[in-house]
């Protein structure tokens, strides 16, 4: 039974409430007025519900999020369930709803586009401003840009299956998934959430580096970055596939052998590194000139909006 009075709100026998509780609860009727009510018993292993009692979680209690401020806690079975839900909800089950699951990729990110502010003022179905937009989207490469980018495969793959082209149609269904995915991990609370577990472990592996090294091995180390950093890359090059001893040529005895070639091992990638670095933008801009005469005429605006300069460099 419901409270008989607005502001009736605790039974006036019992003293329990009236009214559902905003957290897990029971419910039963009272024993002596026979109205509902609503409260909790919670002993050292939970909730107890015992014979003719109701066990009630409220709608929206219990929130899965990587967001702690949530108020919810995942242990690591939740982390992954709740992993597998973000790549896996809303995936057509069957090819019959496929043509559905890309007209709802497409809205969706109409929709988002629409709400974002940096692009406001601008008009998608222009060209102009369809540019304009990508270009400044392009330019955070965050989760707004690879959802347009993903949507835009949405497109060629519809317009692919409409061709009976199966082989491109088939591969832009990768990219259409490989573009999902990276929306996902780079939405802001799921990329803070991997960059602070990346941190916590690099602290854990720092403190078990420094626990297996002297301080004065730790002083002479920092000591000798600099010296490393003036040595060209044939130098490194040759000094570690010779094996013979580093520490002679660098004047250096207070150092292990092993530490002193693994320093000059870590200085020789980072050259590498540096030289893949170049070489990769150099072939994004080479792929953008050739997308963009491949794709201008695919006449979709979120298409003309993405293929005018998608980076394909590590993707394709």
């Amino acid at each position: 039974m419901e409270p008989t009075n607005k502001t009736d709100r605790f039974c006036s026998d019992c003293g329990l409430s009236l009214i559902p509780l905003p957290s897990p609860h029971i419910s039963k009727n009272c024993e002596t007025c026979n109205r509902q009510i609503f409260f909790t018993r919670i002993n050292k292993d939970g909730i107890k519900v015992e014979k003719g009692e109701r066990l009630t979680i409220p709608s929206g209690f219990i929130r899965l999020s990587l967001d702690p401020s949530d108020g919810g806690k995942l242990f690591r079975p939740g982390l992954s369930f709740l992993i597998k839900k973000m790549f896996l909800s809303g995936h057509p089950k069957n090819g019959e709803e496929l043509d559905g699951f890309l007209r709802l990729v497409t809205e969706d990110t109409d929709n988002h586009l629409s709400n974002l502010p940096e692009l406001s003022g601008l008009d998608l179905k222009i060209e102009e401003d369809a540019n304009k937009a990508f270009k400044i989207l392009e330019d955070k490469s965050n989760s707004s840009y690879y959802r347009v980018v993903q949507a835009s495969f949405a497109e060629i793959v519809k317009k692919f299956v409409g061709a009976s082209d199966a082989t491109n149609a088939a591969w832009a269904g990768y990219m259409l998934g490989t573009f999902r995915g990276l929306s996902l991990v780079s939405e802001p609370l799921f990329e803070q959430t991997l960059w602070r577990g990346y941190l916590a472990n690099q602290i854990v592996y720092e403190a078990a580096a420094a626990a297996a090294q002297t301080p004065a091995e730790a002083e002479a180390i920092k000591k000798l970055e600099p010296l490393f950093r003036r040595l060209d890359e044939a130098t490194l090059f040759i000094w570690i596939e010779s094996n013979l001893p580093i520490g002679p040529r660098l004047g250096v005895k207070s150092l292990p052998e092993e530490v002193l070639r693994s320093l000059a091992k870590w200085h020789l990638a980072s050259y590498q590194r540096e030289r893949e670095g170049i070489a990769r933008t150099a072939v994004e801009k080479r792929a953008e000139r050739e997308l963009k005469i491949k794709w201008i005429s695919a006449g979709v605006a979120v298409t003309t909006c993405v293929f005018g300069a998608l980076k394909a460099v590590g993707l394709f």
